[in-house]
Formats: C-alpha cells, structure tokens, sequence
C-alpha cells in the first residue's frame, strides 16, 4: 500500500490545504486522514485548499480538529496533518456523516452506521474509524459500538485548544460540521493492530456509583463523588487535580476490559458532584486513578516495545492521545511519535491529533475486546498492507 503523510503550520487555511493536497497527490489517494488545529476556522477554504491540490474529487476524506496535531517528522500545537493512502484498489472506502450528535448521540451514531451498512450491502467492513463532537455524552456513542459494532472502532473526539474546549469540526469528503458523527469503512483485506495506553494505576478502594445523570456523577460508594475522590487519596480535593485524576471502569463481566474516564477540566461543582468526559452508570464499580507524567511516558514505551517484537511492518500509523496528556506532560509529546517511529526499523508515515475522547478495543488473551470509549488514553492504530 501507497502511503504518505504531510504537515503545516501555514496560519492561512486554502494555502495550508493546498499545501497538504500538492504533495499527497502524489501518490494518488484513495483516502485522506485531515487533523487540523481549530484555529482556522474558515473551513471551507481548508477543504478547498486540499482538494484543489490532490486534483482529484473522487478522494474519500475523513478527519477533525484537535488540541494540536503530530506528524511523523513535526508535532506542533498549531497547523494541520494529512495522511494518503493508496491501495491500487484492494480496499474500499466509505464514508458518512450524520448530525445531532449533542442531543441524540444514540440516534447520530445509527444513523451514520446504517448509511455506511447501505453502502458496503450486507458486507462486513474489516473496521470503523470515527470521529465526533466533543459535546456529548460519548459513554452513549460507546454503547452503540461496544453492543452493536462486531468490528474493531478507532478514533475519538475531536477537539478545541484544551484551555478553550468551546469549539471543534469533524470532517466528511468536502463537508465540516459541529455538532456531529462521522465515520469510515475500510472494506477489504487490511492487516492493523490496535495498541492502547491506559495504565494508570488505581489508588484505594473501588466504589460503586450511584446518582449518575448523563455525564455527572453525584455519588461514590454512598458519599459525594468529590469526597470518595479525597478519601481514597487521602488529600483535598483541588481545581489543579482535574488534570491529573482519572476514575477506571473495570467490567467484570468481560474479561481484558477496562477504561478510564477524566474528570472535565475547569469545572467544579458545589454540590460535591463531577463532571466526566463520558457517563458512568448506576452500579458500576470505580477506582480512582492518580495519572503522572513519567506513567505515561512510560506506557508508550511499552506499546513500542509491544511493536518492535511483534514483527509487523507497519505501511502507515494514526495516533488518537488524549489532550489531558499533553497538558499533564507539560506539552512535550514528541516522545508520543518518535518511540513508535524509532521501534520500527523502516520508516513509514504517522499523523493524529490530541483528542477530548479517544475510541478503540484493548488486546486480551490475543483478541480484541468490545469496543470501549477512553480518557487519558494513547490510541496507535498500525496500518499494515492489504493481506488481512
């Protein structure tokens, strides 16, 4: 498979797209991955842009904003990356957006499913990729693609400057949109693994939630959220930890299973209640998990390792990592590319972008899991040739 990415930091959006769709064109893609800062704002002229520079309006393109992007050669928290891929026709791509995503995302999700299963007509996709507002409750997205998807999921929320978190776009072919879903099918014979990052340790007991309305949870094993937070760290509870404290969900039904969800930074509630960046429901059982840079760090050291000992030859990556991250790592997240880049020993192209939500399945017992919805995670989706 072709593969290639590009990068920009040109501040003006038809000369940045022009940029990236001049050199994509290159290899004459089939479908093109588009992360951009949110700073553009005049998105039809990004859009423009690119496509005037692949020449060619048949390309399927799929992507949104984030809180900065990486690439394999730069990572920057202003501009715009772009990854082409070129299967001389072994693999199809399909690609649907729907709206509503903030009122209805059960319904958006459907929706955008049931135009990509009308496209593929009865087939099985080899997998999904997604990518949608952050202004949902996204556990909900997750329910329908962790109960109803049979295929691996990746992607996540698009995203606004993480100090902002006002705005954001996801993108469909020439098409941008707030307040929306979009996906891709990959038909055909694609190879890929999927390595996820969220290892953060637990702290204290578990406790159960109750009194959880949509993204709010108001209490933790029969007391405030916030006091079951102080109790099982054992110190206050201050604005500054929002970045750094995360609950794990461990479903003990499914065996391999486990998320994380963070708290909503600069948000505090005087009732004692959070605010997470997805649902947790009624029953379920949550520890609380104290992220710090060196853990993260280190876990992405692990999945390159993972990588260097799997073998594979990877043609092109995506990586999806939190935006809480980068701001816990003090936004030095090179190392998030170059472990990866350094692993493997030919070269091959990289792009993704720092998310408010991060989508794919764990690994367990050499299988994947059902598809699970992440905070504080780092997502890398390697993509190999068409022989799957």
């Amino acid at each position: 498979m072709r593969t290639l990415s590009t990068s920009t930091t040109l501040v003006d959006p038809y000369r940045a797209g022009l940029a990236m769709g001049l050199e994509l064109a290159a290899i004459q893609p089939e479908v093109v991955f588009l992360f951009c800062t949110a700073h553009y704002a005049k998105w039809d002229e990004l859009l423009e842009g690119l496509y005037d520079g692949l020449d060619d309006a048949s390309v399927q393109l799929i992507g949104a904003t984030g809180d900065g992007f990486l690439e394999r050669s730069h990572v920057a928290d202003l501009g715009a990356c772009a990854l082409g891929l070129n299967s001389a026709g072994a693999l199809r791509w399909h690609v649907a957006a729907s709206t509503g995503v903030q009122q209805d995302p059960r319904g958006a999700v459907r929706d955008t499913l049931g135009a990509l299963q009308a496209a593929l007509q009865g087939r099985t996709p080899a997998a999904y990729f997604l990518f949608s507002d952050f202004h949902t409750d996204a556990s909900v997205l997750e329910s329908v693609l962790r109960d109803e998807v049979q295929v691996p999921v990746m992607g996540g929320l698009a995203a606004d400057d993480n100090s902002k978190m006002e705005q954001c776009r996801v993108f469909c072919n020439r098409q941008h949109y707030a307040d929306a879903v979009v996906m891709l099918a990959c038909e055909g014979p694609l190879s890929f693994q999927v390595h996820i990052g969220n290892s953060i340790a637990p702290v204290g007991s578990a406790g159960c939630v109750a009194g959880a309305v949509g993204k709010t949870l108001q209490k933790i094993d029969g007391i405030d959220a916030t006091e079951f937070i102080e109790r099982e760290t054992g110190k206050p509870f201050l604005h500054t930890d929002q970045g750094s404290i995360a609950l794990t969900v461990a479903n003990t039904d499914f065996a391999g299973e486990k998320c994380l969800r963070a708290l909503v930074e600069n948000y505090r509630a005087n009732d004692g209640s959070l605010t997470l960046h997805g649902g947790i429901g009624d029953g379920e059982m949550v520890q609380v998990c104290l992220a710090s840079p060196s853990q993260l760090r280190d876990e992405v050291y692990k999945i390159a390792q993972t990588v260097q000992s799997s073998g594979m030859a990877p043609s092109a990556a995506l990586i999806i990592s939190c935006a809480g991250r980068k701001s816990l790592l003090g936004g030095k997240i090179d190392f998030e590319v170059e472990a990866i880049r350094d692993a493997c020993a030919q070269p091959f192209p990289m792009v993704g972008f720092s998310s408010f939500g991060e989508i794919g399945p764990l690994r367990h017992q050499g299988r994947y899991t059902r598809n699970l919805f992440h905070n504080m995670t780092y997502v890398l989706v390697l993509l190999g040739e068409c022989d799957g």
